[in-house]
């Protein structure tokens, strides 16, 4: 963040230092305090859920006029902008320095990358969904930023929906890379997954570790990765409350993920991996599946 957003971001916290606590997840009022910062923020831990989140919090219509325009990351194409020329370089070379979500896919599925249709949940200008398309996916991407989805339409050629009721029915998969920590409600997230996922469409969100284990591992970088634009703070005891009822596997690694362990979950059971210290957590679900 600038000085001016970190300002806007104390002064805002101030203004709202007496909002009622509870969880965003369930409504829980069992709060404990697990971190601080700027001595008037609050990272609060639900007993009841499992979810941890920032207090105070931001409502929902705060958060979309931020994401329009207001929200940068200075060493990220994701909302700094390539030039034209840069542009052409990146696509021929298909956006290289990016992670790819292929061997990741395939997987998970055993169709054809052509008849796998998946969905880019928060794309910013449709780079991953370029990507995906450059290896034969039916992909499409939804972002909250009309500016970024209209430069990635312009520049890509991609489909990117601004509107949640353009999003397209019966998706194999609906994939978000570090969304669902900033949203304000991620059950609303969850349901939206449910209506626009096959029966045993899937559901993988990447997001930053919050389990206690890689607090332990890096506390400096752990503390750092909660905050103004990441309220939520999600680990694999709240992934499993979340999807309790359906089948899931868990895993928190460096950014990386053995595809085989993937292939070999069978989509069925509850699996959590054995490495909980990890940068990362990914979450993969079947939400409109219920266990047997």
């Amino acid at each position: 963040m600038t000085l001016e957003q970190r300002l806007k971001y104390l002064k805002r916290s101030l203004a709202n230092i007496t909002q009622l606590r509870e969880c965003p997840g369930c409504g829980g009022k069992t709060l404990s305090v697990i971190d601080k910062k700027y001595v008037v923020t609050w990272l609060l831990n639900c007993k009841d859920c499992g979810l941890s989140h920032r207090h105070p919090k931001d409502d929902k219509a705060w958060l979309e006029r931020f994401y329009q325009k207001e929200y940068s990351i200075d060493t990220h194409m994701m909302t700094n902008l390539p030039s034209d020329a840069e542009i052409i370089q990146l696509k021929a070379d298909c956006f290289p320095k990016l992670r790819s979500y292929d061997s990741y896919i395939n997987a998970l599925s055993t169709k054809p990358n052509q008849d796998i249709k998946v969905l880019d949940y928060g794309c910013s200008w449709g780079y991953n969904v370029f990507k995906l398309q450059s290896s034969g996916f039916d992909a499409t991407g939804f972002e909250l930023s009309k500016p970024r989805a209209a430069f990635g339409k312009e520049k890509l050629g991609v489909e990117i929906f601004t509107n949640l009721n353009s999003i397209p029915k019966d998706l194999d998969m609906m994939l978000s890379s570090h969304v669902i920590e900033h949203l304000s409600d991620i059950n609303a997230f969850i349901d939206l997954a449910k209506k626009h996922l096959k029966k045993d469409g899937l559901f993988v969100a990447y997001c930053p570790n919050g389990g206690n284990e890689y607090r332990l591992r890096e506390p400096h970088i752990w503390h750092v990765n909660w905050g103004a634009v990441h309220p939520n703070y999600l680990d694999v005891h709240y992934a499993r409350h979340i999807f309790r009822h359906n089948p899931y596997l868990l895993l928190t690694d460096d950014w990386q993920y053995d595809p085989e362990i993937l292939a070999n979950w069978d989509g069925k059971k509850q699996i959590q991996g054995s490495k909980l210290d990890g940068k990362e957590l990914l979450i993969i679900a079947k939400p409109n599946t219920i266990l047997a």
